[in-house]
């Protein structure tokens, strides 16, 4: 049971942006523009991540759709790997 103590407590933030800065999205599973720009739009370049869901999913149709991403070149490098280096500390 949660005190009354902390459940009266107000958020520093809003709940969207806790989920923005310690959320990160994969596009494993769901190869479409429109999910990815609203996803993009959501939480930014920064918190997705590229994955194909071997050997579930092709590779080749993953690589095509995310070079097909209406997205800019700086975006997709982070999405890509940019992310993974920088979450995985490569």
């Amino acid at each position: 049971m949660i005190s009354a103590e902390i459940h009266n407590r107000e958020l520093k933030k809003l709940p969207s942006q806790y989920i923005k800065e310690n959320m990160l999205i994969t596009t494993s599973g769901n190869f479409s523009t429109e999910a990815l720009l609203c996803a993009l739009a959501a939480v930014g370049a920064d918190r997705l991540l590229f994955s194909i869901d071997y050997p579930y999913q092709p590779t080749k149709t993953g690589v095509e759709f995310i070079e097909a991403a209406p997205i800019s070149d700086a975006d997709k490098e982070k999405i890509c790997f940019r992310n993974a280096e920088k979450l995985l500390k490569l």
